[in-house]
This record gives structure tokens, sequence and C-alpha cells, in this order.
């Protein structure tokens, strides 16, 4: 029987950089890639006899966040898993990515730990980005360990152009003076614990640190009061508060000194190595599992959850970031890491899958 060189993403976010290099291999191996975000018609897909090929489940916040109330999450959640049940019933393999333990933020934990444990189930492998996946998941779900193919996060070489020079990238930006520069990046969400990188920046002001902060994402759900607090504080501030175009990465990147990863709890986080490719220190919470993975590295700096505020401030207040040692091992990270491989790692996995269709 010929192999159905076909893989349909939910949700289709082909524009993702991540999913991008993630799947370049498998579509230079000549497979189709399909996938939509909108959930109806991901079910009409799955529930599409005649529609043939793996699937591949990314993020499932589509299924329960983007839902009207608790009920209608548990109905989404339902019809989605009947639905994969269907697809698997007439042949379709399917892959499912962990990025998170739970959706961020999730208003439905008890349904999204729900639908995660029966897609644990269903799916006939579960790709995992960090080799702690199952253990921390635990806490919450069971995963099968036999379906588990591990596949490390790359780095974004050849995805967002060449690095920018320093002084280059604060003119354009409109940075004023010389000091260290801490960078914000991304989606600024509740649980990314932007208030302690608030706190800290003006502990470390008052202590005399001459930082200053770059903030750069789209703000969701309730930030406005740390925005405001940002602001109003006395850490000299560049914002832009909107989508970055992918042509002004590599300026936010090459401003900066170090990157910031305020976050109150984290799983995988793709702008670590998006940072490693632009030779920038990064500074993350200490989840033992981060401690455990990266802990080695020259370029890592791990702040104290439980003093976030306060720890945060000293590593700032320190430039062991601006290092050429800090700055040569992030960029060591990266070349340690490149993109063909996880390209090829993910392409040979749906090969795999497709010849068991």
């Amino acid at each position: 029987m010929p192999v159905d060189r076909r893989v349909f993403n939910f949700p289709g976010w082909h524009d993702n950089p991540y999913v991008q290099i993630l799947q370049s291999e498998v579509i230079a191996r000549g497979y189709e890639m399909a996938g939509i975000p909108d959930f109806d018609q991901a079910v009409i897909e799955l529930t599409s006899p005649e529609r043939r090929g793996v699937i591949h489940v990314q993020w499932t916040s589509p299924v329960t966040e983007w839902a009207v109330n608790a009920v209608d999450a548990r109905r989404r959640t339902d019809l989605f898993l009947d639905a994969l049940y269907s697809a698997k019933q007439w042949g379709r393999r399917v892959v499912w990515t962990i990025h998170n333990v739970l959706p961020h933020d999730t208003l439905y934990p008890k349904t999204n730990i729900y639908l995660h444990e029966k897609l644990g189930l269903l799916a006939d492998a579960i790709h995992v980005i960090s080799p702690h996946t199952a253990q921390i998941a635990a806490q919450s779900y069971a995963l099968p360990i036999e379906k588990i193919v591990e596949i490390p996060h790359a780095s974004y070489d050849g995805v967002y152009g060449d690095p920018v020079e320093r002084t280059a990238a604060r003119a354009a930006l409109g940075v004023e003076g010389t000091g260290p520069a801490a960078l914000f990046f991304g989606w600024i969400r509740p649980y990314k614990g932007l208030e302690h990188l608030a706190a800290a920046t003006r502990i470390a002001s008052e202590s005399g640190s001459e930082l200053q902060l770059l903030l750069a994402g789209r703000p969701q759900g309730d930030v406005d009061e740390i925005l405001d607090a940002l602001e109003n504080g006395p850490v000299p501030l560049t914002t832009h508060l909107k989508r970055v175009f992918p042509e002004d990465v590599a300026t936010w990147f090459g401003a900066a000194d170090v990157l910031v990863l305020p976050y109150r709890a984290i799983l995988n986080s793709g702008n670590m190595f998006l940072a490693a490719t632009y030779s920038l220190p990064v500074i993350l919470p200490d989840e033992p599992h981060l401690v455990a993975e990266f802990g080695g590295e020259a370029w890592i700096r791990f702040f104290d959850r439980s003093n976030a505020d306060a720890s945060l401030a000293e590593l700032l207040a320190d430039d062991w970031y601006r290092s050429r040692v800090a700055r040569s091992a992030a960029r060591a990270f990266a070349d340690s890491r490149p993109p063909e491989r996880m390209a090829a790692q993910y392409a040979d996995l749906i090969e795999r899958l497709a010849e068991r269709s």
C-alpha cells in the first residue's frame, strides 16, 4: 500500500517559526502540510473517512481556551477526542507535541488534564522537547513512556536574519544611553511574571544600576497594571507593545545585553533558543528541570522563584551577562542545536508513522 504523504496539523499555525523549522525536512521529502486553526473545520477533517495521512496535534489551547464557558470546553474536548478516535479507526496515526503541561493561564484546568490524559492514550507517538516532560506532567496526568520521542529544540539559525550590531540596533529602536539593557520578548501574559521584572528593575535602579528595559510583544490578558508600573517606574523603558515583525527580531536581540524570562512556570521556551542564536545570555526561573538540563551553561543564570524580585535584581545588577565568555557560550550552544537535525528527526518520525498507516 502506498504511503499517504500528508500531515494534518492542528492547529494549523503554519507561520510559527518553530513549526516551520520542525517541518522543513518532511516537506523536502515530499509531504503535503495541511492544517487549519478553526476547530469546527478540524473536526470535519478528522471525521471524514476519505481524508488520509498523519495527524499532528500541536497546541491544545484552541480546543478548550476558545470555548465560551466550562460546559462548552468539555463539549469541545469530547468532540475533539471522538474525532481523533474516528480518524484512528480509519487507520490514521497521531503524533502529539507537548509544548506545555497545560495551556498557559488556562481557564479550565480539570478539562485540560482530562484532554491531555486521553491524548496520551490516543496518540501513537508523543513528541517531547524537554527530557523531563513525563516527570513534570505526572503531577497532573500520566504519559505512556513507551510512546515518547524526544526531539530537542533547535536554534533559530537562518530564520530571522543576521545579528545586528549593538549600537546600530539601539539607534534603530531609539534606545537612549549605553547602560545594560534587559529584554523581555514575546506575548505579555499574566503567567510570564512581568511584575517580578518590574520590581527587580526598580530594586536594581535604587541600588545604583544604570539598567534599562526593552519590552517587545503584544499584551494579552490582565496585564495593564503591570505595564503601568513599568511605564511609571525609575528604569528607562523602550517598548513595542504589538507584534514584532520577523525582520525586526534580530534588532531587538542585538540591542539587548540579557534576555529575562521571569516566568512563574515553564516547561519549554523557544525564546531562550532564540537568544542563544544571537549570542544573548538568559535569566531563567530555577525550575528543577531547567537547572538539571542547563545548569552547566555559562550563558544561563537562574533566579530564585521563592524570592523572585530580589533574586532577579541581583542577577541584573551583576554584569556577568556582558562578558565575552557568556556571549560566546550562548553562540556555542546554538551551534550545538542545528535546525537541520531537529527537522530530520521529525521527518524520520513522520515517515515511521506514515508507513504504519
